[in-house]
């Protein structure tokens, strides 16, 4: 009986694996394209993998971003994804499915360090809240999106869940050298979050100071010197691109340059948005002494980064697993009383259906998402409409090349594809172009009127309405957003 027992539990937990697998590819699948936050990462990983040891080749040198950014993550994924992209070269795939396959190994080491997390929540909490966690983390929208995008979060996330799972398991070591990976390479404002747990154990003597010191000390010298090591080389100069990033962002503040949020703006929009309904059951699971333990360092990390004006809402992404866990105990306790009253019969019903709100919430958010990628979109249109045969020079403005374009789909290797914002519109060099991607602006277009003619138009999102006597509630406006223009024959 045990042992079918066991083999039941088994299949249960593999499903659920599954579950997670298949919900976050097909937000991949649904938007396969980036935008201009995951180009460094993505066209990183993109040049080691085809460019290897020839530097001079590589896209930070012509596109640095505002500041440098680490290439320790990139190496990773490039060494995760070489086996499957070796087999599509030998079929001679086209590298767009290269792009797929590195956007889904990242995402399944967000996956993999997830189920570690989810394994321990079933060992503290039991098999009912981690099953409650599993089924809430795949119904919200953000955590799937994001787990298979090239953000600098995306790859401290899988970090920082091997941290979480080590602290729960007060497995000290392993923690602090977690923390130190996560703030050090990829993201440095973590050492408020990871720094608050630490405390937490300090306080509680679970460890001395001498040999938390002993960790540290030696794991930030060995982090520190490997991104250092590793980027120095990348980038032609003696660096710690986390340390420049923290300059830039704390000492200088000039992420503000990017926009500013209120102080509050992570505790009434990013949380109710990233939550969604599961929001309502955080305070009911937080009754429980351990969740407690788990939300107040989360909760003091949200609320001290609230002082840096500059929000959005993937910088607090780590949190999200930990107030689902705390939800999914609320939850739980719902449904264990069951029996109890009529009103334990409606909560039940209500963590059921607040799944399926969920759900919807996230399959909406998936449909408008799928038009915010234009470039990605023309791109592929125009390796459609004209033949790979063909001699093709296209150049490509700055609005496709954040709305999708990436090095993955420069598909043909015989064509010239050019990103280059030194010449303006209508310059000789411009006109010598085949092919001319571009946003859809009459005036800038005017240029070309003699020499070009359109192609294609790509739209793109205008506006999103709310209309509650529709299902769905909203209304979606769409406009063109870059158009393709091909050479006339007459002037070539």
């Amino acid at each position: 009986m045990s042992s079918m027992a066991e083999k039941r539990s088994s299949g249960g937990q593999s499903l659920l694996l599954l579950l997670i697998i298949g919900v976050a590819f097909a937000h991949l699948t649904v938007c396969p394209f980036t935008k201009v936050e995951e180009s460094f990462n993505l066209q990183a990983i993109h040049d080691i993998m085809y460019h290897r040891l020839d530097l001079e080749k590589y896209d930070h040198h012509e596109f640095p971003g505002v500041v440098p950014r680490t290439f320790l993550g990139p190496v990773f994924i490039a060494a995760l994804s070489s086996p499957a992209i070796f087999v599509l070269s030998r079929l001679q795939m086209s590298k767009f499915y290269s792009q797929l396959i590195v956007r889904g190994s990242l995402g399944l080491s967000v996956i993999y360090a997830l189920w570690k997390l989810k394994k321990e929540v079933r060992k503290q909490f039991g098999s009912t809240v981690s099953m409650i966690f599993c089924l809430i983390t795949v119904t919200q929208f953000h955590l799937m999106f994001y787990c298979t995008r090239t953000l600098p979060n995306m790859f401290a996330l899988p970090v920082v869940l091997l941290a979480l799972t080590s602290w729960i398991q007060q497995k000290h070591g392993s923690f602090i050298w977690f923390s130190a990976l996560a703030i050090i390479v990829f993201r440095s404002e973590l050492c408020i979050f990871l720094g608050l747990m630490l405390l937490v154990t300090l306080l509680s003597k679970r460890i001395s100071i001498l040999k938390m010191l002993s960790h540290a000390v030696v794991a930030g010298v060995v982090c520190l010197g490997l991104t250092v090591a590793v980027d120095s080389v990348f980038w032609r100069q003696l660096l710690w691109p986390e340390g420049k990033v923290l300059w830039y962002n704390i000492v200088l503040n000039k992420s503000s340059n990017w926009g500013t949020s209120p102080f509050l703006w992570y505790f009434y929009s990013a949380l109710p948005r990233a939550l969604g309904c599961s929001i309502i059951f955080v305070p009911l699971g937080a009754a429980d002494k351990r969740t407690r333990v788990l939300i107040l360092p989360t909760l003091g990390f949200i609320f001290l980064y609230s002082f840096l004006p500059h929000k959005e809402l993937r910088f607090i992404i780590y949190t999200f697993p930990i107030f689902n866990i705390v939800a999914a105990k609320g939850c739980t306790r719902i449904l264990h009383n069951y029996k109890k009253s009529w009103l334990y019969k409606l909560g039940s019903l209500l963590v059921m259906t607040h799944l399926l709100i969920n759900a919807a919430y996230s399959g909406t958010s998936l449909y408008v998402s799928h038009f915010n990628y234009p470039g990605g979109v023309a791109i592929q249109k125009l390796h459609e409409l004209v033949p790979s045969t063909a001699d093709v020079s296209v150049h490509i403005d700055v609005a496709a090349a954040q709305t999708g374009v990436s090095r993955f789909l420069e598909v043909n290797s015989n064509w010239r594809y050019d990103k280059r914002e030194d010449v303006k519109p209508g310059d000789q060099l411009m006109l010598s172009y085949t092919h001319i991607l571009m946003e859809m602006d009459p005036i800038q277009i005017s240029h070309y009127k003699a020499t070009h003619r359109p192609l294609a138009r790509v739209s793109g999102i205008n506006r999103i309405g709310l209309n509650l006597t529709a299902l769905p509630p909203f209304t979606l406006s769409l406009k063109t957003k870059l158009i393709l223009l091909e050479k006339l024959t007459s002037s070539t």
